[in-house]
């Protein structure tokens, strides 16, 4: 039988692949409106993924920084916003290898609902390179609306922990 923590872990998994895969309310795309934008410019450039000795501190300035990001892009002109998707991508992508390691480090398999939604989301950076302004206008909160889901199930399953 597995130990109590690898139980947990499991758990905590399978809640956020359930919230993940919930339909998006536009709650996190809103709560992040909320958050003081006066500091974006400095949380733009991806964090430190170094190993740290507190890797609550690590999600907390990825989360900060990918939401930071989010709120960037959304206020941004189509035009503007071309100019920043690289600098997003990398962020963004940093993020997702970053916490499925995190899975993986835990020893449990990751829900496919969640493996679902980080997919859609590499994809999403895949695609939003060879877009027009036009189409970028119409895809793009689509696709923010996606990454502020992630980011709301990481904060979950971190509280959840703590």
């Amino acid at each position: 039988m597995p130990r109590l923590p690898t139980r947990l872990r499991f758990l905590a998994l399978l809640t956020l692949a359930i919230a993940c895969n919930a339909p998006a309310t536009g709650k996190g795309a809103d709560s992040a409106a909320a958050l003081d934008t006066s500091s974006t410019a400095s949380l733009l450039a991806p964090p430190v993924m170094a190993s740290s000795a507190n890797p609550d501190s690590e999600v907390k300035l990825t989360v900060a920084a990918v939401t930071s990001d989010v709120i960037a892009l959304r206020d941004a002109a189509p035009g503007a916003a071309i100019g920043k998707l690289p600098a997003h991508e990398q962020l963004v992508n940093g993020m997702l290898t970053n916490f499925e390691k995190r899975i993986r480090d835990m020893h449990v398999q990751a829900d496919p609902a969640w493996v679902s939604v980080i997919d859609s989301v590499r994809t999403d950076l895949a695609r939003l390179p060879a877009m027009k302004s036009d189409s970028l206008a119409a895809f793009l909160p689509k696709h923010l609306n996606r990454v502020m889901r992630i980011v709301a199930c990481i904060q979950m399953v971190k509280s959840q922990r703590s």
